[in-house]
């Protein structure tokens, strides 16, 4: 573990056995949290005054990256991670023997504040919480690109204590790494493995296939098609694919991020009626900044993960890496369908 001036730096640490990296980041621990761990409800009052990311509490949060404005106020802002899991200011640099080897904790990691109000949930934001959402990490995707050490980024949301989250106030993170995770590099070898022999991208294909089965399709709209995965791992998980030839946010276009927005709001609305606030994970997946270029268009599309954390999971999934879904995606489909 590395230390500048006195402060436990992170670090990556590679597994032979299973030739994937582990994070090591002890300041995590030193997050604050203010979900209750018994009842999964907001603290009410107490943690609203002490939330650094109302409106009004902007000096308790590192320096602010930037921010979406209107009318001289904020709408959406985004800052370093107080209890950082990396950072770009160390160097990025690594240390092999003949068993062990490591890398330094060289990476970005912030926070997007999506909203001054303590209380809003994604499910109730309006079209301009979502345009002003997305419009702010499609700057931070290309703005952090442009740093070539950095090869992969990571998008996501972590929606109440059962998903991870310590904060109530609504947001989201961004990390970005100095290489590729093993599962990462796996799944875009495959992806232009599959684009080398069909011509086709392997998402472009599924996404075929599941419009044409009906039965998982929640709602599509000209650009973005909503469905559950036939192979859904949780249950009532989701998955939003761009029709066109989109590989990451950095390609938006205001129409693009139009329609993003429009299929996004339809789905959370779907959510609550039929969980209420049940904890999700969301995971925005773009292409690889490693070996991005106009080619990765081929084979990559854009998709965002919505993972609902209804079942905990436990011993056989930990152990196979297998999950068990109670739920069928067609079941999971009616029901988020169902007017209410």
């Amino acid at each position: 573990m590395v230390y500048i001036t006195g402060v436990i730096v992170s670090e990556f640490r590679y597994c032979k056995l299973t030739r994937e990296w582990t994070l090591f980041a002890p300041e995590r621990l030193k997050r604050p949290k203010d979900l209750d761990n018994k009842r999964e409800k907001y603290l009410g009052e107490i943690i609203h005054e002490k939330c650094p990311f109302d409106m009004g509490k902007e000096e308790f949060t590192p320096n602010e990256i930037t921010r979406v404005s209107q009318d001289g106020k904020w709408k959406c802002r985004v800052v370093p991670n107080l209890y950082n899991a990396l950072s770009v200011d160390i160097p990025s640099v690594s240390n092999k023997d003949s068993y062990f080897e490591k890398h330094s904790g060289f990476g970005a990691h912030e926070v997007v504040i999506e909203t001054p109000n303590h209380d809003k949930q994604i499910w109730e934001y309006d079209y301009n919480d979502l345009i002003n959402y997305f419009t702010i990490l499609q700057e931070r995707a290309i703005n952090l690109k442009k740093d070539d050490r950095l090869e992969y980024l990571s998008i996501f949301k972590n929606q109440g204590e059962a998903a991870g989250a310590s904060m109530s106030h609504s947001h989201s993170q961004i990390m970005a790494l100095p290489f590729l995770p093993k599962k990462i590099s796996d799944e875009i070898e495959y992806k232009k493995s599959y684009f080398e022999k069909h011509q086709r991208a392997l998402l472009d294909d599924l996404v075929y296939e599941e419009i044409n089965h009906e039965k998982n399709i929640i709602a599509q709209n000209s650009e973005f098609v909503l469905y559950c995965p036939y192979a859904s791992q949780f249950a009532f998980e989701a998955k939003i694919v761009s029709k066109k030839r989109l590989s990451s946010l950095i390609e938006f276009n205001k129409s693009d991020l139009s329609a993003l927005c429009d299929i996004t709001k339809e789905y959370f609305s779907k959510f609550y009626t039929t969980l209420g606030e049940v904890s999700f994970n969301m995971i925005i997946n773009n292409a690889p900044y490693k070996e991005y270029n106009y080619k990765t268009r081929d084979y990559y599309r854009f998709n965002i993960e919505i993972k609902p954390r209804i079942f905990k999971q436990a011993g056989f999934e930990q152990g196979s890496n297998m999950n068990i879904n109670v739920i069928l995606p067609e079941t999971a489909t009616k029901i988020y369908k169902e007017d209410r």
